[in-house]
């Protein structure tokens, strides 16, 4: 049970029922880490939006990149809601158990490619010492092939993640028992 009270997507009226809808034709079901900002359905509108542009980017990042980080904020975090969820679409991503498992580990993914080693080392440094980044890290990146605009994505992914990790952790998220729900 989540630590405040929600709104299921089969009780919801009005605007909830009707982003509901939207959030459930996109992802498939309404995750509870949605639910939990049903009694506010602007800031569950502004988040659904920020999902959509930092994880669901068709641009920059590809998607196994984008989950990788994912993972890693989310092992790092030890968040079991959030992290159950991203190592699930790492893995449909294509990101084979080796990875999977470093990443949940925090160890360096020795097998992948120097851009995705670079890519979840600055985005575990940026969730467990964010005061302690420098240029130096975002060199790092452009060194391992990064665009600009994919170390903002990069970052973007990160933040996010934390913030949904916390969500996720303060409010009670459950893992869901069925992707159909609601």
């Amino acid at each position: 049970m989540p630590f405040i009270k929600t709104i299921a997507p089969a009780a919801a009226e009005g605007k909830l029922a009707e982003l509901y809808a939207v959030i459930k034709r996109s992802r498939g079901f309404v995750a509870n880490v949605f639910q939990l900002q049903s009694l506010d359905s602007k800031l569950l509108q502004a988040h659904f939006d920020l999902f959509l542009a930092t994880m669901e980017s068709e641009r920059g990042l590809s998607g196994l990149e984008r989950e990788a980080i994912a993972v890693t904020v989310s092992a790092a975090n030890e968040c079991p809601y959030c992290l159950h969820h991203h190592a699930d679409a790492l893995r449909r991503e294509g990101g084979g158990e080796d990875l999977v498992e470093a990443l949940i580990e925090g160890v360096e993914p020795g097998a992948e490619p120097k851009r995705l080693r670079r890519i979840v080392y600055f985005a575990r440094k940026l969730t467990l010492l964010p005061n302690s980044m420098s240029k130096k890290d975002v060199t790092d990146l452009e060194l391992a092939g990064l665009s600009d605009a994919e170390i903002l994505q990069t970052t973007q992914i990160a933040a996010y993640c934390n913030y949904v990790n916390r969500l996720a952790a303060g409010l009670g998220a459950e893992i869901e028992r069925m992707k159909d729900e609601g």
